[in-house]
């Protein structure tokens, strides 16, 4: 019987997380999971310490109002990994976390095989030299992480991004008169981004009155606190399944994070935001040096999308781009093209198939 601990704090991740383990129980039947993780993976027989909502913080200034929880949980998680007798320990991003307990797990003599890496790239180059002391492999999901990881002499592998087994090229429905908003996962981004959505839409009603709004709901969240909203905005709708409201509408408002790359892989062109506390924002702008925030941009290395950030965010300036790109045909197909390349980019499919072999094998 192996035994692994793996943990995802965030949806995202989570989801990656789930089909990983999936893929690592066709090839170990009678495999057990523990550590932290959502609904996904508590259905794939993951025994979670702790609720993912709880768990899933963004940011400083909110994680440190957290810290004497998050101390509470990664000492849980040091006891358990201590004297549970685990075959390697699966970190899945979440990188101010997970490190710590990755080089804790190292010095206990449990391999430790980092899934989907820390973007370092972006805000941590000084923690590279910490995270090589703190895995045995990492598996990457952009091409051009293996060249930045081995540079600190860390064992890394290209697997593939694992949105490709999501979202297949050639899928898309036929786009209806829909605007897609898509505040974010947690509940703290959505009660810092609700106020701008709603200016968006007061605009958009005036500008684009055929259009309908629909808002992705997060499954980390409870169904009343999107009732309220609906009473607040009764010509919303509401989406449970976000990849397919992003398939079939033609444009997207949409919060920073992994959602930018799913909507490239749909084909949806998109406006970016992002808010959050002064603090946050003033010490991330320090960390990250990198002239895009988005993937899309990242990855593209030019501005393919415009990103409306702190400051920056003014719904009507942000409604008049929309309006403009729904009506200049070149300009929506151009988008389109790049995402294209996005695609081709992040090369085939199967990257959890890849990565549970990797393991596996181990």
């Amino acid at each position: 019987m192996k035994k692994i601990f793996i943990i995802a704090g965030e949806q995202s991740g989570e989801m990656h997380a789930a089909f990983l383990m999936d893929k690592i129980k066709e090839k170990l039947p009678n495999v057990q999971f523990f550590g932290i993780g959502g609904k996904q993976m508590e259905q794939r027989g993951l025994k979670s310490l702790v609720p993912l909502e709880d768990f899933s913080v963004v940011g400083f200034f909110e994680v440190a109002k957290k810290i004497t929880f998050f101390k509470n949980i990664l000492n849980k998680c040091k006891n358990i990994l201590q004297n549970g007798d685990f075959d390697v320990f699966i970190p899945v991003d979440f990188p101010g976390f997970n490190i710590r307990l990755a080089k804790f797990a190292k010095s206990m003599g449990i391999p430790v095989i980092y899934y989907i890496a820390p973007q370092l790239w972006a805000w941590g180059k000084n923690r590279a030299k910490e995270l090589s002391e703190s895995l045995d492999k990492l598996l990457v999901v952009f091409p051009f992480e293996v060249e930045f990881f081995n540079q600190y002499g860390i064992d890394c592998e290209f697997v593939g991004h694992p949105l490709l087994d999501r979202i297949k090229p050639n899928e898309e429905k036929e786009r209806l008169k829909k605007i897609a908003f898509l505040p974010g996962s947690r509940m703290q981004e959505i009660h810092s981004h609700l106020p701008l959505l709603e200016n968006i839409s007061y605009e958009l009603k005036k500008r684009l009155p055929d259009y309908r709004i629909t808002l992705a709901k997060s499954p980390l969240i409870n169904q009343d606190f999107f009732n309220q909203i609906a009473k607040r905005n009764p010509d919303w709708e509401f989406a449970e399944n976000s990849i397919e409201l992003m398939k079939e509408s033609q444009f997207g408002v949409i919060k920073t994070g992994t959602s930018n790359l799913e909507a490239a892989l749909c084909g949806l062109p998109f406006i970016m935001f992002y808010k959050t506390s002064f603090i946050s924002y003033f010490l991330g702008k320090k960390l990250i040096n990198l002239d895009f925030i988005s993937l899309v941009n990242i990855l593209s290395k030019k501005k393919v999308i415009s990103e409306y950030i702190q400051k920056d965010i003014n719904p009507k300036i942000m409604v008049t781009e929309i309006v403009e790109i729904l009506n200049n045909q070149d300009k929506y197909i151009y988008i389109q093209n790049e995402f294209s390349k996005i695609r081709k980019m992040l090369g085939e499919s199967s990257a959890s198939e890849k990565a549970a072999e990797i393991i596996v094998k181990y």
